[in-house]
């Protein structure tokens, strides 16, 4: 497939590697010169310096001959323009990166008004969306939900007195509610791994667990003996997101305390939100951080827009005693370091959009896929083609790629966990985790036959 990347951000980075990677023709445009050296020395993929809402630019990158285009610049205009450019030229698919959730939230209107955009992805709906479900999730450090809501990914860190540690896998086959979820993966140190039956859970692991969304009350007592209900959240950072996100807390009857060094930001937030305290000044403060309860907080959400504020409030937070830390980075290169400093919970936006991306561009029917941000390990919803290798017979007579798990089966609208004798059907759809050395091969699994 021909595919045109306007924008070499990081999420424009990690689509054009992800997907040269999977073969496809890339071409990327960007005018920002210190992006277009880094993306040009280290990836294989064809770069054009110049303004994506220049004709002969977006024609240098080859727009004429393109299936699809990805407009994933920081500019929701340059996006829009960039898609009703790709109708003019008969691109057939147009996917946009869309922060305004007044275009964002309602498809029909960009269509319209002539955008002309085929799929809209939102990073910060999607961000939202996922402190709320970790919130949500006593003891969760990842979550994930998949087009078929009962089914969940969530990921645990293991504590050292969780009634699980100690045990192998095959030994939690004899709990009550075992064929409700399943173990598809554990990160130890640096590592991720497929575990199998023999796997021993050990205190620190991070696991993640496909769990039925009936079942996860009863797992979560495994993992965390103690699943106290969230009553206080600090938000660090007035902005679109922050305010949403407290907003959304409010309605849960969570009290909302939010930080802001900007006097003007306060007294926005101070006019838009209800019930939640505004405080104005530095979440490096101490005394500040004291007068905002910091002690008796269940999460400390760090959403500001300097890096370096946000890691190091998270640090002072916890050592104030803070139960859990939130920090939002927008550099991937950031997560595994933020990682190592013993934080909690680190989201990365744009790795998040890169996975919402994906799955309208994979081969057959994806209905969605999901970035690990600390591997390049994937877990996918996948629709079974009639005439693919995995339908119609016992999943222990097909090749299944090593460093892949098939996790899950969707039946009749019940998740079922598949042993060797499941037979997958045409149009069910599953859920596979796989190492990025496995995902081309999964892809192959389902997709149609070679004549």
């Amino acid at each position: 497939m021909k595919i045109v990347i306007v924008g070499a951000g990081a999420v424009g980075f990690n689509l054009a590697k992800q997907l040269s990677k999977e073969g496809h023709d890339i071409s990327v445009v960007e005018r920002d010169l210190e992006l277009v050296r880094r993306i040009s020395e280290k990836l294989d993929v064809f770069v054009v310096s110049g303004s994506a809402s220049s004709p002969t630019v977006l024609e240098e990158a080859g727009i004429k001959s393109a299936d699809l285009v990805l407009a994933v610049t920081n500019s929701d205009e340059i996006n829009m323009v960039v898609c009703i450019l790709s109708h003019n030229y008969g691109v057939k698919t147009k996917i946009a990166r869309i922060r305004n959730p007044e275009f964002s939230g309602d498809l029909e209107v960009l269509h319209q008004k002539g955008f002309h955009i085929d799929h809209v992805v939102n990073p910060e709906t999607i961000t939202i969306n996922s402190i709320l479900n970790i919130i949500g999730t006593p003891g969760a450090i990842y979550v994930a939900d998949f087009t078929e809501g009962d089914i969940l990914l969530r990921g645990f860190s293991v504590p050292a007195d969780a009634p699980i540690v100690g045990k192998k896998l095959s030994e939690l086959k004899e709990v009550e509610v075992s064929d409700s979820f399943l173990i598809v993966a554990i990160q130890r140190s640096e590592e991720m791994v497929i575990p199998t039956g023999e796997t021993k859970l050990m205190p620190h692991d991070n696991i993640f667990v496909l769990v039925a969304k009936g079942a996860l009350p009863y797992f979560l007592p495994m993992v965390n003996r103690r699943a106290d209900e969230v009553e206080k959240v600090i938000l660090y950072g007035v902005n679109r997101a922050s305010l949403e996100l407290a907003k959304k807390l409010e309605d849960q009857k969570v009290g909302v305390t939010i930080i802001e060094p900007d006097r003007e930001k306060t007294q926005q937030a101070a006019t838009v939100l209800d019930k939640t305290i505004v405080l104005q000044g530095s979440a490096l403060d101490i005394d500040l951080l004291k007068e905002a309860s910091v002690d008796i907080a269940d999460f400390f959400v760090a959403m500001s827009e300097n890096e370096q504020s946000n890691i190091l409030s998270s640090l002072l937070a916890k050592r104030l005693g803070t139960k859990k830390a939130i920090v939002l980075t927008v550099d991937p290169a950031f997560v595994p370091i933020i990682n190592s400093l013993g934080m909690d919970i680190v989201i990365n936006p744009r790795l998040i959009t890169v996975g919402s991306i994906l799955q309208h561009i994979r081969r057959g029917r994806t209905l969605s896929v999901v970035k690990f941000q600390n591997s390049e390990a994937e877990a996918m919803e996948l629709i079974a083609e009639e005439n693919s290798k995995i339908v119609n017979k016992p999943l222990k007579d097909i090749s299944f790629p090593h460093g892949s798990i098939l996790g899950a089966v969707v039946r009749n609208g019940m998740m079922q966990i598949p042993t060797g004798s499941t037979i997958v059907y045409p149009g069910e759809s599953v859920i596979v985790f796989a190492l990025p050395n496995a995902i081309e091969k999964v892809q192959s699994l389902f997709g149609f036959k070679k004549n």
